[in-house]
């Protein structure tokens, strides 16, 4: 069983575009702030995570080339190493990666709603905690179902038309985001003596590191989505030339755009106005414009949370479709619509996964689980050229400076890691009990498949 080819290289920037540029650009740098103190580590911690992205996107690349089928991560881990280890990753991709990712955009989204229409009723339940993680039901729960349940519907018929109204959302928001960035420089309200009056940081100080690390966490969260088409490699057109073009293309104007924007909000406000605020997008706006222009503002993230979540949508359904298909994974998850071609019963299940996460009552803390367990397995797939080479699987696709950005990508994720179970250990051993799940899990659809050929 295979997916149908159908998309082009605009569809395929667009996909990751979208996937990309999300509501992280409209909150993480406020977490950062807080977190780290000073404008300049902010500023700096954008580059090194867009760098880190791109370093990222040319080392997948090689792999993607070789195996341009549905799945990603997990197709290149099962060749690489073993079934386990590539089950371990679709098993993040499932609980973490990409449900737990659909949740906080939903979640994002369920407030600016709320900031929207004032009128609708505001509630929620006591807070209790699970194993220290804080849960909770309220009115923003219930509007972050409705935009999981509308787009995994429209998955539902077909990957073209779910992009095809994807490419609508990427046109707008880049166009949206360009005429914010033309505006705000030009007529906003901007003081540049925000940024020169932070002091610049010591790079001799331990400390300057430290929250280097601590914050890539946020801005590794808002970078999310450089991978995802080697989720939908089997879905593109001349998988060859499109996916390396598309994915160094999409890494190169995303860290660009973050970057100025950021630079924009900074100047925006003073600090105290800025750390910690879960809403720095709008509050960047106001100042540079005045509160008329507020309900356009959030308006306008909204977009852009939707179209972020339609896109990680589309890419994660496709990860457990090809470990059904592969036999480690319930086997309905393999089917495939007769008529609109779309792994509909492992869209539907990510939605319902995606459903439960909206009970994690803080997003920072999901943005640190994700984070974690995402890093735990990546450094495996970055690692994967290595292996190929030594496997006598060799691509015409050589990656650029081979090999410093591999090691480069490594290596920080190592060193996030580290400082993340130092900073956050509640969360970050979160991410790592549910990677590590996964393998008990596998070798229980193992026996149960023996078990089913005995029978037989």
């Amino acid at each position: 069983m295979e997916l149908k080819r159908s998309l082009n290289t605009f569809d395929s920037i667009s996909v990751l575009f979208s996937s990309m540029v999300g509501s992280g650009i409209f909150f993480t740098s406020g977490y950062l702030i807080k977190e780290t103190g000073n404008l300049w580590i902010v500023l700096l911690c954008w580059l090194v995570g867009g760098l880190l992205a791109l370093s990222g996107s040319i080392t997948y690349a090689y792999a993607a080339r070789l195996l341009p089928f549905a799945g990603g991560d997990y197709v290149y881990l099962k060749v690489a190493y073993s079934p386990a280890i590539a089950f371990m990753s679709g098993w993040s991709s499932l609980l973490t990666n990409f449900s737990a990712c659909v949740s906080v955009l939903a979640l994002a989204f369920g407030k600016y709603v709320q900031i929207l229409f004032p009128g609708l009723p505001v509630w929620e339940s006591p807070t209790f905690t699970l194993l220290g993680l804080d849960l909770q039901i309220s009115s923003i729960t219930f509007i972050g179902v409705l935009p999981i349940v509308f787009f995994s519907g429209l998955n539902y018929f077909g990957i073209k038309s779910a992009v095809r109204v994807q490419n609508v959302f990427a046109v707008l928001k880049i166009t949206g985001l360009l005429l914010f960035l033309a505006l705000g420089f030009t007529i906003g309200n901007t003081n540049w003596s925000y940024l020169w009056n932070s002091p610049f940081p010591n790079i001799t100080e331990l400390s300057f590191y430290s929250k280097i690390l601590i914050g890539i966490v946020p801005v590794s969260f808002s970078y999310l989505g450089w991978n995802m088409i080697t989720y939908i490699a089997e879905e593109v057109k001349n998988p060859e030339k499109t996916i390396v073009r598309s994915a160094i293309s999409a890494c190169f104007l995303v860290a660009g755009l973050y970057f100025v924007i950021n630079l924009l909000f900074v100047i925006s406000a003073p600090i105290e106005d800025l750390a910690g605020q879960d809403g720095i997008g709008a509050i960047a706006f106001q100042k540079l414009f005045g509160e008329n222009y507020s309900i356009l503002t959030t308006s306008f993230i909204a977009w852009v949370i939707l179209g972020s979540m339609s896109a990680i949508l589309i890419g994660g359904s496709r990860v457990y479709f090809a470990m059904a298909r592969d036999g480690v994974f319930i086997p309905s998850f393999s089917k495939i619509h007769p008529k609109w071609h779309s792994p509909y019963v492992s869209i539907f299940f990510q939605a319902f996964v995606a459903i439960l996460f909206l009970f994690v009552k803080e997003i920072e803390a999901l943005l640190y689980m994700i984070t974690c367990s995402i890093l735990i397995l990546s450094c495996l797939t970055a690692a994967t050229p290595f292996r190929f080479e030594r496997m006598g699987m060799k691509s015409d696709y050589k990656i650029p400076f081979y090999p410093l950005p591999i090691i480069l990508y490594i290596l920080a994720n190592v060193a996030v890691m580290t400082i993340l179970f130092i900073e956050k250990p509640v969360t970050a051993g979160w991410g790592l009990m549910i990677t590590l799940i996964a393998l008990p899990v596998y070798y229980g659809f193992r026996l149960d498949k023996r078990m089913a050929k005995v029978k037989k």
